[in-house]
């Protein structure tokens, strides 16, 4: 009896095997493909400047204020920063490296806020309202005064873990308040001349609260990326003005 033409079993085994082999190795290949969120990334995080230099962290390059909130359904990575105050994983190392070159200059910079929820946010502006009141302010003046100080809910920076503020170790030992005297410290005096560095600017300058609608904060440091804080500290120009034009 003539034998039908096809293949042997051992013939499909070694077929089946390789196309198991072939299967096994793309589904691992393409695990390893970046998404289109990661090639937006890292396409973005590529893109030459005017001089040729890297712009590094453009995700964080954007502005939140009364007119900008986050939305509501808006969540972030943490990573810790020092003690239990936390930022966006990825700028908290930013941060922290901060602290270690001001520590190895001889200052210790003594971070007092950072993440906070949109909940913890409404507490602290209610908490603030109250204590204008008790001082003698009614609720329209003291609701008015609190705004231009501490943010709505989604409106603060905080809220997005991009923003620190920093004070000096002893600072409660002589204050009962954070004020613009922050600005006569050592601690100021070294953000100044390096927050850039680690990409953070002094997010509130003197002069332009008819432009952030907050009052000049020397203490609150915003996350930018290393390339837009050189830029917007080389400016002077507070992050509305800088934003508009530099996007």
């Amino acid at each position: 009896m003539k034998q039908k033409a096809g293949m042997s079993p051992a013939a499909i085994m070694a077929l089946t095997m390789f196309m198991y082999i072939l299967f096994i190795g793309f589904r691992h290949t393409t695990a390893h493909f970046p998404s289109s969120t990661e090639k937006l990334r890292m396409a973005q995080e590529s893109i030459p400047s005017a001089e040729g230099q890297r712009v590094d962290n453009l995700w964080a390059y954007y502005l939140i204020n009364a007119e900008n909130p986050l939305s509501t359904d808006f969540t972030v990575g943490l990573d810790y920063v020092q003690g239990s105050f936390m930022l966006d994983e990825r700028c908290a190392g930013y941060a922290r490296d901060m602290i270690e070159a001001a520590r190895a200059d001889g200052v210790e910079l003594t971070v007092v806020s950072a993440y906070r929820s949109a909940l913890k946010q409404q507490e602290n502006l209610d908490n603030y309202i109250e204590r204008l009141k008790q001082k003698g302010y009614n609720s329209s003046d003291a609701r008015r005064i609190a705004e231009k100080e501490i943010a709505l809910p989604y409106m603060s920076e905080h809220n997005a873990g991009l923003a620190v503020d920093i004070l000096t170790p002893d600072w409660w030992e002589t204050h009962d308040d954070v004020t613009d005297e922050f600005d006569q410290t050592e601690q100021f005096r070294w953000l100044d001349e390096n927050a850039h560095k680690y990409g953070f600017i002094m997010r509130y300058p003197k002069e332009y609260e008819n432009v952030t609608g907050i009052i000049y904060e020397p203490w609150h440091y915003r996350f930018v990326g290393v390339y837009y804080a050189g830029k917007i500290k080389e400016s002077g120009l507070p992050l509305e003005y800088f934003y508009k034009t530099n996007f």
